[in-house]
């Protein structure tokens, strides 16, 4: 009898117990994620047979450039059998356009950059497509000072010119990134955003320059714009902690709707909301997790599944009263899938196609440094890491000496101080850009300061030729080199055996050359991790 009493009072304990786990599951944000993606899934199965269904009678002429990367990002493959009729499909249509200069003007560097984009998302090689390498000559329109240039050449002097437009810059980036390769002159790419970054943390298309700073004040940010920016300071590899960083998030927090969308121009929009999705993303934030989740349950991704048609495709405004789609509309359908496509994946397509394409890229970077060259690996793995500059010829430059002012530059960003060095020379708040003399942040992103830093942190402590600032173009020694990262190993609190990781014929006394100097911050790296 007892033991049946016992049961009577477990049982119900244990199916309470039971409910309130279900309950609390049902609740979670791992339950509300699958449910979400599920639905995403199910609309995007619709936009891929909307894109079949009315392209296919022409050859599917017309899905390059940016339909394939949301059709890439759901694993379809344009140029395969599916996707071809008589031979001829997107890819093949596109490069007849480029061989006759169609879709590419080179007044709009932007038309080179969504072309690499599409091309990588059709799986072809951006490097000889229709007879242009179109990842050399956008890396060729980077200007001294970091930009992306606005055009790829000028008409008198077929050089590239154009210091206004932020959104060349940031699809200059995303473009490389697609094709799998580091951006060059990275810390000045990274300088040329951050100068350009408005008061409320935003950013607009183009660069906004003011006498006044009531006017400046007045500045209303994009954004559309400050997503872009967002994904490229994450293709540069600047952390979330970064001040710059940190301030177009929040804006964006700012900027987001109660019904869990974003607008611009007065306007919510789907576009829109989709390119904050993907600087979140690109961030380690995920657009369908509690954290962005508004009244009711709405989040960006609900926000942008309101938007789809029955016959698959997205409308870009709904009628205000009664909630209804007015048209639908090409721009926003095919943003629209690959806003749905990242969404479901966890991570922008444009990250993919990098994980796709790095390891073919990162053979045939340098025309003067091949695979199995004294220090091509680590050399490799430091560009990519952002730690060794790459330049935008093509070349590496391996025998190139390393000075003082650039070995000082590679040992903040190994050491992740960039935001250390930000706050020191650029202050932790915005600045009106014409309260004083010389505060051009590109000025800031001088040697002498990455030394005076080095300098500053102990890292040049004790080392005769490094421990004053000045000298930056002086050639380091093996010497140098050792006794920094003896020190450096001090700084991150590791007990590092430098002899193991010098390269090889060390000799104090030479100077280091670049890939000599690869090789040894690369196994530093490695011993610090």
């Amino acid at each position: 009898m007892k033991k049946k009493k016992a049961l009577k009072i477990l049982v119900p304990i244990l199916v309470g117990i039971l409910i309130i786990g279900t309950v609390g599951y049902l609740n979670s944000n791992a339950y509300r994620r699958r449910k979400l993606k599920k639905q995403v899934y199910e609309a995007s199965q619709k936009t891929i047979q909307y894109y079949y269904d009315n392209y296919k009678k022409q050859k599917f002429a017309g899905i390059l450039d940016w339909p394939a990367l949301g059709l890439y990002g759901f694993g379809e493959d344009i140029s395969g059998e599916v996707w071809t009729v008589d031979g001829k499909n997107a890819a093949y249509w596109r490069e007849q356009q480029v061989k006759q200069g169609q879709g590419l003007s080179k007044t709009k560097n932007t038309d080179y950059e969504r072309t690499i984009i599409g091309i990588t998302s059709a799986r072809k090689n951006p490097r000889n497509f229709g007879e242009i390498d179109f990842v050399k000559t956008v890396k060729e329109t980077m200007l001294d000072n970091g930009h992306f240039a606005d055009s790829v050449e000028d008409r008198k002097t077929k050089k590239p010119v154009g210091n206004d437009l932020i959104n060349a810059h940031c699809f200059g980036a995303i473009a490389l990134h697609c094709a799998g390769e580091p951006i060059p002159n990275r810390d000045k790419a990274v300088r040329w955003l951050e100068k350009n970054q408005h008061h409320d943390g935003g950013f607009t298309w183009d660069v906004k320059d003011y006498d006044d700073k009531e006017d400046y004040l007045k500045t209303v940010s994009d954004v559309d714009m400050t997503a872009a920016c967002l994904m490229a300071f994450s293709i540069f590899g600047v952390d979330k902690d970064y001040p710059p960083v940190k301030r177009a998030l929040n804006f964006l927090k700012k900027q987001q709707l109660d019904n869990g969308g974003f607008k611009s121009w007065g306007v919510e929009n789907p576009e829109s909301n989709v390119w904050a999705m993907q600087a979140l993303l690109m961030y380690g934030e995920n657009p369908m997790d509690k954290e962005w989740e508004k009244d009711k349950g709405q989040n960006p991704v609900t926000f942008m599944l309101k938007y789809q048609l029955k016959n698959g495709a997205f409308t870009h405004v709904l009628d205000e009263k009664d909630m209804l789609p007015v048209y639908d509309n090409s721009m926003t359908t095919y943003e629209c899938l690959y806003g749905m496509a990242d969404a479901y994946n966890g991570k922008t397509t444009y990250d993919k196609l990098f994980e796709d394409n790095k390891p073919k890229a990162q053979k045939i970077l340098y025309s003067d440094f091949k695979p199995g060259d004294y220090g091509y690996d680590e050399a490799i793995k430091m560009v990519y890491d952002y730690v060794i500059d790459t330049y935008k010829d093509g070349t590496f430059k391996p025998d190139k000496k390393v000075t003082k002012g650039e070995f000082a530059r590679y040992l903040i960003n190994l050491l992740n101080l960039q935001s250390e060095f930000y706050k020191k020379y650029s202050g932790d708040e915005l600045k009106f850009a014409n309260d004083e003399k010389n505060n051009d942040v590109l000025k800031i992103d001088s040697d002498d300061n990455y030394i005076e830093l080095c300098i500053e942190k102990g890292i040049f402590k004790g080392i005769n030729g490094l421990n004053k600032k000045g000298d930056k173009d002086k050639e380091i020694t093996g010497n140098e080199l050792k006794a920094a990262l003896i020190n450096a190993s001090k700084f991150k609190d590791k007990n590092v055996k430098i002899d193991n990781i010098l390269y090889k014929n060390f000799n104090e006394n030479q100077t280091v050359n670049r890939a000599q100097c690869a090789l040894s911050l690369s196994k530093f790296d490695e011993s610090i991790k």
